[in-house]
């Protein structure tokens, strides 16, 4: 075995290590300490996030960060899931955006055939393949804006799944939130001119920050054997 090998193999060792320690760590923290994330590790858990999949590589959500207190207080007053603790409250609070027009022949998905560079034949063949995926596979009506809404909503819980893990894998503390009111919530984004109802709408929450105490009970898991079913 070369050097670079064994180098190689300790760095996934360290990685693996790092990654299963910060999982273990991780819990849904709703109180917090008046401990500031560096714009160091906030960026790096938003660098996490941008990079991370989404379904046909669509990238139909973005996020907002408020470090605004009196910004981010008109938005919870209206999500009950983030009222836990005030006094307490996270340092940074992010707001998941999805696109709602995500139609397989609608902008958000037309405009990503074009930044792909695809001539005609290339956009007919791929909008009926996604049509086919949408209609068929996903078994959303045409005329379902919902639906389709929640099919791009789903995408920002996957970011969201590596955003905590990269935090917890670094000390850094986090709750998802799904307990807010959708159109009271984008009537105060609206207001705060963050976003455009017609085209996008808020879907997911999270806090960062570091926890103020140790949670009373251990985390609820399955065990593996109930977890993992290997098919062979």
């Amino acid at each position: 075995m070369t050097e670079k090998m064994k180098d190689d193999l300790m760095d996934k060792a360290a990685i693996q290590t790092a990654i299963l320690k910060g999982t273990h760590f991780r819990r849904a923290i709703r109180e917090y300490r008046a401990q500031a994330v560096s714009e160091a590790d906030l960026n790096y858990i938003l660098e996490v996030g941008r990079m991370s999949p989404s379904s046909i590589g669509l990238l139909d959500w973005r996020v907002l960060v408020f470090e605004n207190d009196a910004k981010w207080d008109q938005v919870r007053q209206h999500a009950w899931g983030a009222q836990k603790s005030i006094e307490h409250a996270a340092d940074k609070f992010i707001v998941f955006v999805a696109q709602k027009e995500v139609r397989y022949d609608q902008s958000a998905i037309q405009e990503l055939f074009t930044s792909r560079g695809f001539n005609q034949a290339q956009m007919d063949k791929a909008t009926a393949r996604y049509r086919s995926f949408q209609l068929n596979d996903m078994e959303i009506p045409y005329d379902d804006a919902r639906g389709f809404f929640d099919w791009a909503a789903k995408q920002t819980y996957i970011a969201m799944g590596m955003m905590m893990s990269a935090a917890s894998a670094i000390g850094i503390d986090s709750c998802a939130i799904e307990g807010f009111n959708r159109a009271e919530v984008n009537q105060v984004l609206v207001e705060q001119g963050l976003i455009d109802s017609a085209k996008e709408s808020a879907c997911l929450m999270m806090s960062l920050g570091y926890r103020l105490n140790d949670p009373k009970r251990p985390q609820e898991k399955l065990s593996m054997d109930d977890f993992v079913k290997f098919v062979k």
